[in-house]
């Protein structure tokens, strides 16, 4: 049987500022993978390496809802996975971020945290 999906996945998040957003994301170790600017508006990629799978596509929240009302519902919530999670959790208290406590449950670490404009992100792992 023939897969209809790949592995790959991109995740539209909307920002008020793309060049801040895409920033907030590097400092966070992801890398750039485009930055444009179409229609008057600037769109960034964002990814965890140059192989990841999984990409974070920013999009100014303001041209999409001029062109869009619908579009700009609640982002998606996303759960990223750490295989070190307190290195991980020391490196965000680094950073300007707002940061939730880092609480184990079983054998995972959670916490969550929150970029420049309001979006809140969970990692989990061990």
């Amino acid at each position: 049987m023939n897969r209809l999906f790949n592995e790959q996945v991109k995740v539209i998040l909307y920002a008020d500022d793309v060049k801040k957003a895409s920033t907030f994301w590097q400092s966070l170790g992801f890398i750039e993978i485009s930055f444009e600017e179409l229609d008057g508006s600037q769109v960034a990629e964002v990814a965890m390496s140059e192989t990841s799978t999984t990409h974070l596509v920013i999009y100014d929240r303001a041209f999409i809802q001029k062109n869009d009302d619908e579009a700009t519902e609640p982002s998606p919530a996303l759960i990223f996975g750490s295989d070190d999670m307190i290195s991980l959790y020391k490196k965000l208290q680094t950073v300007d971020v707002q940061l939730g406590d880092l609480t184990q449950i079983g054998e995972e670490y959670i916490f969550n945290f929150v970029d420049a404009d309001g979006n809140y992100f969970v990692v989990s792992g061990k």
